[in-house]
């Protein structure tokens, strides 16, 4: 048994929203914790929190059960030679860091490092993410069932097999945040040329947004059905959808979520 129940290096945004998410479901305690961050303003905050807290990211590895790998992807050709040379017993390395792959990571750590890729959206810091998990072949069923426990205290998870399902997925999850604010911008901005006050356009649209992914949720009709349901013959709804279809929406998206995936895989090499 390590000193640490859970280490997180890299305590920024999503890092912190991580292990507080965890304290508060009661998986660990924070003083079970330990942040590694370079700034020492962010360090004494989070020890006002109850967290042990360190400035040296070796420590972390060495002295936690689990560690959560929350540093910008471009940092780990940094990191990753030092947390080699760390001696002792393993830990359960859990990854957030898109295109880093198993591949890259087990030619640092070595292939009988346990790691688990996890790959969350912004949500998840409200306890609404979406989440993706994939273990490679030295992490266990048990190793991964705990993680996902982690993280279905944020959210909702899903697990993959294949390690290359994490680039397929990231336009329906990881990025799909940034469309959907997209679409609200696009909305609001709509409203205001109509006389709505952009506050209570987007109070509007926002509602509306989570109570049509309920009624998606329910699984009772299909996507297709429910525009159908809303589209009344000769209406109003009917009117706007026809200028989505003329401006082909769905290949539109279709080409975006085709551009995402690509990248994907260009960081991954």
């Amino acid at each position: 048994m390590k000193t640490y129940r859970f280490g997180v290096l890299g305590a920024g945004n999503m890092g912190a929203a991580i292990v507080d998410g965890a304290v508060r479901a009661g998986l660990f305690q924070p003083a079970e914790a330990l942040l590694f961050n370079r700034s020492g303003e962010k360090r004494e905050a989070n020890r006002a929190k109850g967290y042990a807290v360190t400035g040296d990211y070796t420590e972390v590895y060495t002295a936690c059960d689990m560690v959560l790998l929350a540093v910008k992807p471009q940092n780990f050709d940094e990191i990753l030679p030092v947390l080699a040379g760390c001696t002792g017993e393993k830990p359960l390395v859990i990854s957030i860091a898109a295109g880093v792959t198993f591949a890259r990571m087990e030619a640092a750590l070595g292939a009988d490092t346990p790691i688990i890729r996890v790959m969350p959206n912004t949500p998840l810091m409200l306890g609404e993410g979406a989440t993706q998990l994939v273990k490679n072949a030295a992490a266990s069923e048990a190793q991964l069932a705990q993680v996902r426990a982690l993280f279905d205290t944020m959210g909702v998870t899903v697990v993959f097999d294949e390690e290359h399902m994490l680039s397929e997925v990231i336009p329906y999850a990881g990025s799909a945040p940034a469309y959907l604010y997209a679409f609200a911008d696009a909305m609001v901005k709509s409203a205001a040329q109509h006389g709505i006050s952009e506050d209570d356009a987007l109070t509007l649209f926002c509602q509306t947004m989570i109570g049509s992914a309920k009624m998606l949720l329910r699984r009772d009709k299909t996507p297709a059905e429910l525009i159908r349901a809303v589209c009344s013959p000769g209406g109003t709804t009917v009117e706007a959808m026809k200028v989505l279809e003329a401006r082909d929406l769905y290949g539109i998206l279709a080409e975006a979520c085709d551009k995402c995936i690509a990248r994907a895989y260009e960081l991954g090499k």
